[in-house]
């Protein structure tokens, strides 16, 4: 109705007044963690709490396309229908580059969406959840392009279109997930994206066990992963759009019902004030340019933001769920047993992440899993280099690349065991919380372009981990990892320094930076910012 903002929105002063007592004596936010010295927020009814959960869950279905992509590609590049029917070989295994190109050239596309360019037309102008159906329909087109082709052309085609739906996925779903949370519970429901992604590989994994190695069993599996796609683009038409991006096209009234629905009504109508109240700010400062991403606080949580993303990718997970199948039986392993359980081990252990991320924080979880995989990855290399050697490869066989041989079998075992350790500190830790914290930190003014710069370093990581594997476990072995531990061991230090944002309201967030080495001197500053 036409007086429903009016009926119940309060004047200004008392929202002011309510935000000086959800604040608490610091300024800061303390929805979520009961903050001495502020008022406690009211309690969310359950049907609320309930859908809002419901929201994050089913949108996350984005990005299990994104784990079932990362999932299936391993064992079908290893498959021998494949080898034949795409690569056209029937001994021996696919040369390293091609291999490399093969997974990377998904991340290029990725690239391209991810690009604050493109990505911020769709999420400023289409908004983000028209944004997840549209990356849903790439998706489909690309996975149908890889399942129909019968060159390494037309597969390297299909790869890079899927590539550019994850892409814009991973650039919307996150951002989607966290503008509709409430403050208290925004990181258990964003950790959401990483558990979608585990469930994906671990789906795909399953799938591959099933029909990778039947004869055309690879292009099946790619009609398979197609079935969430068409799910999330009928089931988005049913949920709501972002109060946020709402509010932005001055669609007041329709964002306070979105908010009214997914929170206790005092809440819902404060927030909404607080949103148009930060736009409206915006908007006498103008449309941001580009540049000013480069000036300021804005470029040093930039600068921040792009590091966690090139680390997450760095320390290397994504060498075993693309490379897994290769590195298991290099080391007497059943390729597709041992890679399915290490995808269950990473599902499994997202878990914690989703019921500690409000409760033990952000920086915690970080700090403990970079430790946990610095550790995997020195026990990893220093194995190796003792127990691991290189079997040069056969000239009779086309395209036998050689492999390796472990001398001592408790030595296998330790390297199997480390795998799956450093697979369980990624997923409760730097694999979920990295994106949580990245949706955080970014003032409204500048969120969706920030996002997807931090997006990009994310993809550039893949790129490299894709590209460059393959290459360095055939050149350098197992020194591989000790390349991964010095990343996470930047890991450490990075996450020892973050400030800690569990519980405090998004606009609240640039407030904990203040005191922060390279940011004090921004802290006046923080108003140009929108905050």
């Amino acid at each position: 109705s036409s007086d429903c903002c009016s009926r119940h929105r309060p004047a200004p002063p008392a929202t002011a007044a309510r935000r000086t007592q959800m604040a608490g004596p610091s300024g800061i936010g303390a929805s979520g963690d009961g903050a001495a010295g502020g008022k406690a927020p009211a309690q969310m009814p359950w049907d609320k709490l309930f859908r809002v959960a419901a929201i994050s869950v089913f949108s996350a279905v984005g990005s299990v396309l994104f784990g079932l992509d990362i999932g299936y590609i391993g064992p079908i590049i290893e498959s021998q229908s494949f080898k034949h029917d795409v690569a056209h070989i029937d001994r021996g295994s696919i040369p390293s580059g091609t291999e490399g190109l093969i997974v990377s050239l998904f991340s290029i596309g990725a690239m391209v969406t991810a690009c604050p360019f493109v990505s911020s037309y769709f999420l400023e102008s289409l908004g983000r959840k028209v944004s997840i159906m549209v990356g849903s329909i790439v998706f489909i087109i690309g996975s149908v392009v890889q399942a129909a082709a019968w060159t390494s052309a037309q597969l390297l085609v299909g790869r890079f279109v899927a590539g550019m739906s994850i892409g814009l996925l991973s650039s919307v779903i996150v951002l989607y997930q966290s503008e509709l949370a409430p403050a208290s519970l925004r990181g258990a429901l964003s950790t959401l994206y990483q558990l979608g992604i585990t469930f994906g590989i671990l789906l795909a994994a399953f799938i591959d066990q099933l029909l990778v190695d039947r004869e055309e069993g690879w292009r099946v599996v790619m009609g398979i992963i197609c079935i969430p796609a068409v799910m999330l683009i009928i089931g988005m038409i049913f949920l709501p759009r972002s109060p946020r991006w709402l509010v932005s096209k001055g669609k007041r009234k329709e964002a306070l019902k979105v908010l009214l629905s997914i929170r206790a009504e005092e809440e819902a109508v404060a927030e909404e004030e607080e949103i148009f109240q930060e736009i409206e700010k915006s908007k006498q400062e103008g449309e941001p340019a580009w540049t000013e991403l480069c000036q300021g606080r804005v470029a040093r949580l930039l600068i921040l933001g792009m590091t966690l993303q090139l680390l997450q990718q760095l320390v290397g997970m994504n060498a075993f769920m693309y490379f897994g199948p290769k590195i298991f039986s290099s080391i007497g392993f059943s390729k597709n047993k041992f890679t399915t359980i290490t995808n269950f081990v990473n599902f499994l252990s997202t878990f914690p992440a989703v019921v500690l991320a409000d409760r033990a924080g952000r920086r915690q979880l970080m700090l403990w899993s970079s430790i946990g995989m610095t550790l995997s990855c020195v026990v990893m290399g220093i194995m190796g280099l003792m127990y691991v050697t290189q079997v040069p490869p056969n000239p009779a066989i086309p395209g036998d690349e050689g492999k390796w041989e472990v001398t001592d079998a408790s030595a296998g075992w330790a390297i199997a065991v480390s795998v799956f350790f450093f697979v369980f500190n990624f997923a409760f830790g730097f694999g979920p919380i990295v994106w949580v914290y990245c949706a955080e930190i970014f003032p409204l003014r500048y969120r969706a372009r920030s996002l997807g710069v931090t997006t990009v370093a994310n993809w550039v990581g893949n790129f490299i981990i894709a590209q460059f594997t393959p290459v360095l476990l055939a050149g350098v072995q197992f020194n591989t990892f000790f390349i991964f531990g010095f990343f996470c061991l930047m890991g450490v230090f990075l996450s020892a320094w973050l400030p800690e944002t569990k519980g405090v309201a998004l606009e609240k967030i640039q407030e904990l930076f203040d005191n922060k080495a390279g940011f004090k001197s921004t802290a006046e500053d923080r108003g140009s910012c929108s905050e």
